[in-house]
């Protein structure tokens, strides 16, 4: 079966660069997908970070121009992959690593406009000479990265009648790869929530679920030892004669067995949070219903999952919270503060941040608010100490932070930058 459609591949070369070479890639620690190797916001770059001085800057390796969209930047060898808008077009763009020119363009899409911002939302994924990227308008793009070719496109919300969310912020999720397979959270009624597509050809390997459409992604987890993908969901179901809205996680298997459902909240943008071994973190927007643990336990083939605590604290809004050695750290509303995972029980709260992203690298929360201030402060439960803070863009900044080897990439709505912090 080939739920697909072939384009032809519309891609625009600069400098005449028509294909860039991937196969010797000089840096350690790939940042290939959304929030990093593992999905989890950390990077393990043994790059040490040094603060800037009071008063100073972060040594800037270059800044570049690009368009609108909230897409997040991944690493491919020599290259950075974001998705942005410009003119009446949507674009994946490749561009050098190291001086922010750029390689090549690639048309995604027409231009999705919304009162929030313009521009892609979903990050790509990048796997060998392939990236994945989901465009506003549903549409899931197989990339060469070498070429800056289509390769496949899948018109999820066309194929599968999959419903644009209310209110109409656009398709966010972003692609994860799993072995030979791309999962995607589609967010169908007929078996179609969740689908795993083959990586080099785009046909349907399988397809599970029956669910709402959501503005999570997933995340690829391993539970006593079996690897599994995790969804945030709501099911609409029916009681009474009345439906409402029944709030899940879901475990996949790669295979497409659903190996087992648990509690989550309601009103989740953020991506589900792993707390090895075996808990799940799940957060809402939503100030009145807050966040939940749940711990999943495994007897035989029998999964079950049940609820550790519920608090009204770390309500995330579009950006998620990083589990590190023990404790939360993430942004409810626009206060950042820590938890204690095994409790919830606050450790600290710093205001003044907006709603900002994070991630975590050299044992630092590297920080950046909504409006394009960077702030480094340890990731320590003890209290919220900033080691540094200085204004790297400007405007609305809503993207979370890519980091490798030592150097950050940042993007706005209008330009994105490259910092060396061992500097």
């Amino acid at each position: 079966m080939k739920l697909k459609f072939s384009i032809m591949p519309l891609c625009i070369s600069a400098a005449g660069m028509l294909a860039i070479s991937c196969g010797n890639r000089s840096f350690s620690d790939e940042w290939p997908q959304y929030r990093g190797p593992r999905g989890d916001g950390i990077s393990h770059s043994a790059a040490v970070i040094k603060p800037w001085k009071e008063g100073a800057q972060p040594h800037e390796v270059w800044k570049q121009p690009i368009g609108v969209g909230f897409s997040g930047i991944t690493l491919a060898g020599e290259q950075l992959l974001v998705a942005f808008g410009e003119d009446s077009s949507e674009y994946l763009g490749s561009y050098n690593r190291r001086t922010g020119t750029e390689n090549w363009r690639c048309d995604i899409g027409p231009l999705f406009e919304e009162e929030l911002g313009d521009g892609p939302r979903a990050t790509a994924a990048v796997d060998g000479d392939l990236a994945y990227i989901y465009n506003s308008w549903g549409h899931l793009y197989s990339v060469n990265i070498e070429t800056g070719d289509v390769v496949w496109r899948v018109a999820l919300s066309d194929t599968f009648n999959v419903p644009m969310l209310v209110p109409k912020r656009g398709f966010t999720n972003s692609p994860v790869v799993l072995d030979d397979k791309v999962i995607m959270y589609a967010g169908g009624s007929d078996s179609t929530a969740f689908i795993a597509f083959d990586k080099l050809t785009g046909d349907v390997v399988w397809r599970t679920g029956s669910t709402r459409g959501s503005y999570s992604s997933p995340i690829v987890v391993s539970i006593d030892g079996v690897k599994q993908i995790l969804f945030t969901t709501t099911r609409v179901i029916e009681e009474d004669g009345r439906r409402r809205g029944a709030y899940e996680v879901f475990s996949v298997s790669p295979e497409g067995e659903i190996l087992w459902i648990g509690p989550g909240v309601g009103g989740v943008i953020s991506m589900p949070v792993f707390v090895p071994p075996n808990k799940v973190f799940v957060a809402s927007q939503i100030e009145d219903i807050g966040s939940r643990l749940i711990e999943v336990m495994r007897d035989g083939e029998t999964w079950a999952a049940k609820e550790v605590w519920k608090s009204s604290m770390m309500h995330t809004h579009f950006n998620t919270a990083v589990y590190y050695e023990g404790y939360l750290y993430g942004f409810s509303n626009a206060t950042l503060e820590c938890l204690d995972a095994e409790t919830a029980e606050r450790k600290w709260r710093k205001r003044g941040l907006g709603k900002g992203s994070l991630m975590i690298a050299d044992g630092k929360l590297i920080i950046l608010t909504d409006r394009g201030k960077l702030a480094l402060a340890e990731a320590s439960p003890e209290e919220y100490t900033e080691l540094a803070r200085a204004q790297v863009i400007t405007g609305k900044s809503w993207t979370v932070p890519t980091y490798a080897d030592g150097m950050l990439y940042v993007r706005n709505v209008k330009e994105m930058a490259c910092y060396d912090l061992t500097k």
